[in-house]
């Protein structure tokens, strides 16, 4: 028996018994919930604590809590008694999505898609991440504002589709684009993502119908381009992600079928595009309110250092939580939370966002120093933005290589000054984003090589 199933304290309540949350009507949680998660997550953790109760029709009881010690036995333990809570995503991302697969084939698909995204697979990316986001910044004109997160998506989403999927084709490169971008949108978010059992197409339904037309011309478009990937004579030399996962094969010599690389490479798309141009676009307003930190990067930068660097981007991603709920879990055997039992009736949403902001993990949670992450790493299951466990996200080492080199090229490129008041986080979709879009005001800086300062003197590039 595992640890979950053991006999109860006498102290705990039934499992029928939920943790208090707030008491307004589902449909006034819902709306609170989609367009001020900040304050509504906020108000909740205030009055009810570390755990509490989301309500929302349609949807099982939702359980969110920021107890680092179930947060730990969520993500360790036997991973065979767990499942995703991820089911929402299915219409959308296809069944066969890592991300809604069973526990057993779950970690049998991970072992399969974990080598394209470790150690030097995704460091032999980095000269053309950084020609991409070196040739974006090279159009932020002097002097005017910029709206950062718009061109921070058309890069994430150009890597997506170049490196991950291996797409070179121009007009499929256009399409694709045009198609992933139309999702972003909060009305085919809403079709999207509404309870499947809520019907699709029905005729009442129609905010559905087009998001998933397409929908379908994607997924036609992503089984034309596998088919063409596998009898591509090059296919051996390629080392985007589709070509390394067209040759995996698992323990038993069997490979992934094309609708299991189909709805891959839409989980891929979906999980690595919009959380990244949205952390660059929170880049770019924080370091536009914060010149002693842009100071302190070029200096270490020139010098060849990149701790701090790495710093900023785990700062960064602490201090403005993209993705708020770091895991969704469905327990098959009975929870401990607290004074409660949690029942495989119940989903349980891990608050990144309020552990990420808790004073005391984290002193003075609302400042963004980066210095933080210079000494000890955080405690066990107290930064979370890219969940953990088995589920952990695969391209986390992609997506800080990315924001790695955008911040690198950004401090060497431009000069960034505020725009306006720091930027208010607003809910789209499972992200939160700066509500007024990144928008700073850019201005070349003094004159100084922008070329790769691991490979220049110190006295080229220093100031």
């Amino acid at each position: 028996m595992t640890q979950m199933a053991a006999e109860p304290p006498e102290t705990i309540q039934s499992a029928t018994t939920l943790p208090p949350g707030p008491k307004l009507p589902g449909p006034v949680q819902t709306v609170w919930y989609t367009f001020a998660q900040p304050g509504f997550f906020a108000a909740s953790r205030a009055r009810y604590g570390l755990t509490w109760t989301l309500r929302l029709p349609s949807f099982p009881p939702l359980v969110v809590t920021r107890d680092r010690d179930a947060i730990g036995r969520l993500f360790t333990g036997d991973p065979l008694v767990r499942r995703h809570g991820n089911d929402l995503l299915k219409s959308a991302f296809g069944e066969r999505s890592v991300m809604l697969l069973e526990p057993a084939e779950h970690l049998n698909r991970r072992r399969i898609e974990l080598p394209p995204f470790h150690g030097q697979a995704v460091r032999s990316y980095t000269d053309r991440i950084r020609q991409l986001i070196t040739t974006e910044l090279e159009t932020w004109t002097p002097g005017r504002a910029v709206a950062t997160r718009p061109p921070a998506r058309a890069v994430t989403l150009e890597i997506i589709l170049e490196l991950v999927l291996g797409v070179r084709d121009p007009e499929l490169q256009a399409e694709l684009a045009a198609i992933f971008d139309s999702f972003n949108t909060p009305l085919s978010k809403l079709a999207l993502f509404l309870p499947t059992t809520l019907g699709r197409r029905a005729w009442w339904n129609p905010i559905a119908k087009p998001a998933f037309a397409r929908v379908d011309r994607m997924r036609a478009l992503l089984s034309a381009h596998i088919a063409r990937t596998r009898t591509d004579p090059l296919l051996p030399q390629r080392d985007d992600v589709l070509a390394v996962l067209v040759r995996a094969r698992d323990q038993d010599g069997q490979g992934l079928s094309d609708v299991d690389l189909r709805d891959e490479l839409v989980t891929l798309v979906a999980a690595g595009h919009e959380t990244t141009a949205t952390a660059m676009a929170w880049a770019c307003d924080l370091l536009a309110h914060h010149p002693a930190v842009v100071s302190r990067l070029r200096d270490t930068l020139a010098a060849g250092e990149r701790e701090y660097l790495r710093a900023t981007v785990k700062e960064l991603l602490r201090v403005r939580t993209i993705v708020y709920v770091a895991a969704t879990r469905q327990m098959f055997e009975p929870f401990p939370i607290g004074d409660w039992i949690l029942g495989p009736d119940v989903l349980i949403l891990v608050d990144a966002q309020g552990v990420h902001a808790d004073p005391q993990l984290y002193p003075e949670p609302d400042a963004f120093r980066p210095e933080r992450f210079l000494a000890a790493p955080p405690d066990s299951y107290a930064y979370l933005p890219f969940g953990g466990g088995a589920h952990r996200c695969l391209g986390a080492a992609l997506a800080t290589l990315e924001l790695e080199l955008f911040i690198e090229a950004l401090v060497n490129q431009v000069e960034l000054a505020p725009a306006g008041a720091p930027a208010r986080p607003v809910r789209r979709g499972v992200t939160l984003a700066p509500g007024n879009h990144g928008l700073v005001r850019v201005a070349r800086p003094p004159a100084r090589t922008i070329e790769d300062p691991r490979t220049q003197p110190r006295s080229a590039t220093s100031m």
